[in-house]
């Protein structure tokens, strides 16, 4: 079946209206809001901390992006309430024989932290919730880049 000239182009014939991501950079210790969900945060470098709205509600979502290389203090991103955690798993562009990735339990870690020299820009996570528990996924260039801990 050969197809007529007229499908081998694309024609339009109204105006193309580019979508764009809603961002929000941030360079200071935060609690982010429910309005900050579907935005891809950029998490300045150096000790910022962002703490995710409590409680948990479903539906959430944020993307997170280290925006520089850390320099000499972690910074992290923190569940809210008492009994919320992190549930995933993030992956290293490298290989270690020790470790290749941070894991999240689901039932005790509640703070992803970004290492205080090993995270590098572009490093990032995605965050999203059922309303009752934080799912976590990313990656980082380096194994050790991200990590998993307790508060």
């Amino acid at each position: 079946m050969s197809m007529s000239p007229f499908y081998r182009k694309m024609r339009v014939k109204e105006t193309a209206h580019v979508e764009k991501l809603a961002t929000r950079t941030i360079t200071t210790d935060t609690t982010l809001q429910p309005e900050d969900s579907g935005k891809v945060i950029f998490m300045g470098k150096t000790g910022v901390d962002i703490t995710l709205p409590d409680p948990p509600f479903d539906g959430f979502n944020v993307k997170i992006i280290l925006n520089e290389d850390n320099a000499s203090t972690a910074c992290t991103v923190t569940c809210n309430g008492t009994g919320e955690f992190f549930a995933g798993s993030i992956g290293s562009a490298t290989h270690d024989d020790g470790v290749d990735s941070a894991i999240f339990n689901g039932s005790s870690n509640d703070v992803c932290t970004f290492h205080a020299t090993l995270a590098e820009a572009g490093d990032w996570i995605e965050i999203v919730s059922n309303g009752s528990l934080w799912f976590i996924c990313g990656q980082a260039a380096v194994v050790g880049g991200i990590v998993a801990s307790d508060s």
